[in-house]
């Protein structure tokens, strides 16, 4: 996702210490080994083709990819154009407008009976999300779940941004009912263990919590942001020891990484209590 634009939020929790450390809208660092149910690859067009170039240069170069974005507009572009505008002002964090050609390329698209409709309002969803509009995210990614031509990655990779959504609303019931649909849709994917785990624990089920690192851990070895939540885990369950072996590994597996850095934190911490 982007289906999606991966967004720099952070889930705000009580955590060892009473630092915020729980990855909820930014992935992060959890790495997706290979492709997810991979949909057949279709023959590009003129217009697929300049899409992407165009998505390339506004990831590259924003205020470059509004000019050209704009410029496709005016040439008749349509609405993959007006995406490539949403991205552009994203890239730039300015969600407001961003939000606005997201919405227009999706209804647009819809209109059109393209199957990529699906995605521009999970876009729409996650720029709202970032704007801090969660209820307004919410609605878009129901916009992207109504789409008939939905396949099950981008299906979950929605429900998982929903969750997300939900967590920022406090409701957590909600978003652990989300977490179940993106594990049936995509069982395979480390990043919806690893952000059901970090709600489990929020939420006090350690034992769930337990199960659901172990998940993601299995998927995906030596990952950093994997490692600190199992930290965080045996933290709140009394586990000192493996607590510090899994943030230890945390700082191992990417010395460079956020995750490891509040790894590096947590053991200082820990250190300095046992010195008193």
């Amino acid at each position: 996702m982007i289906s999606s634009l991966l967004l720099p939020l952070l889930m705000q929790s009580a955590t060892p210490y009473g630092s915020p450390i729980d990855p909820v809208l930014r992935p992060s660092e959890v790495k997706r080994e290979g492709p997810v149910n991979a949909p057949p690859v279709k023959a590009r067009t003129a217009s697929d083709i300049r899409f992407d170039q165009c998505l390339d240069q506004a990831a590259d170069d924003p205020a470059n990819g509004l000019l050209a974005a704009n410029k496709w507009q005016i040439e008749g572009g349509g609405y993959l154009a007006r995406n490539c505008l949403g991205f552009a002002y994203a890239e730039q964090e300015n969600w407001p407008k961003a939000i606005v050609e997201f919405v227009q390329a999706a209804e647009n698209a819809q209109a059109a009976g393209d199957e990529r409709a699906a995605n521009f309002w999970s876009q729409a969803g996650n720029a709202a999300l970032a704007s801090g509009d969660h209820q307004l995210a919410l609605k878009y990614f129901g916009a992207a779940l109504e789409q008939k031509d939905l396949d099950g990655l981008l299906k979950g990779e929605v429900h998982l941004d929903m969750a997300r959504a939900f967590v920022a609303l406090n409701k957590y019931d909600e978003a652990k009912q989300q977490f179940s649909l993106v594990h049936e849709l995509v069982p395979e994917d480390p990043l919806g263990w690893l952000l059901s785990a970090t709600l489990a624990r929020r939420m006090g089920d350690l034992v769930q919590a337990k199960t659901d690192i172990g998940m993601a851990a299995r998927l995906v070895t030596s990952d950093p942001a994997i490692a600190l939540e199992a930290g965080n885990i045996a933290y709140e369950a009394g586990d000192i020891a493996n607590a510090r072996i899994n943030w230890e590994q945390a700082v191992k597996y990417d010395p460079d990484s956020s995750s490891a850095q509040a790894a590096t934190r947590y053991l200082a911490q820990l250190e300095a209590s046992a010195e008193q």
